[in-house]
């Protein structure tokens, strides 16, 4: 299927809820192109959805409008989706889309994902500096010759 990516340059978030329903919205923005082109893409989470869907929309289309992605997800998969966004640089998202006779394509894959990492790469102790003070802290006596 063909794909696309659109590095993540910036988002929001929302969290809401309507007179029926809460939902999230991440709202990503691409970094700005040639002539002012900048492509976007808006995911919706509900938990209504039991599965995605969603269009990219300009797909082959007039350049100066750029790719929009619109994307309705389960509520489930909003924590893991933000997670990476919050953590990880940087990031991107793909997508994958359908077949269609417009620049209109419909939806097959939405996902957030990392950049290029070293392996081995893990998340760092936060409090690893504060107990090694306090060890040293707690000795009386420090042997440093021998």
């Amino acid at each position: 299927m063909p794909s696309g990516t659109i590095p993540i340059e910036s988002y929001t978030v929302q969290v809401a809820r309507n007179t029926s329903t809460q939902y999230t919205r991440l709202t990503i923005a691409g970094p700005v192109l040639a002539h002012g082109i900048q492509n976007k893409a808006t995911l919706f989470f509900f938990p209504s959805y039991a599965s995605m869907s969603g269009w990219a929309i300009n797909v082959g289309g007039l350049n100066y409008d750029g790719i929009t992605v619109f994307a309705q997800i389960p509520s489930g998969d909003f924590t893991r989706m933000y997670d990476v966004l919050r953590n990880e640089a940087p990031v991107s998202l793909y997508y994958s889309y359908g077949a269609s006779s417009t620049t209109t394509k419909p939806l097959s894959l939405v996902a957030i994902q990392s950049g290029d990492e070293p392996a081995g790469e893990g998340p760092e102790d936060e409090d690893s500096i504060e107990a090694a003070i306090h060890a040293i802290l707690k000795v009386k006596t420090l042997d440093l010759i021998r």
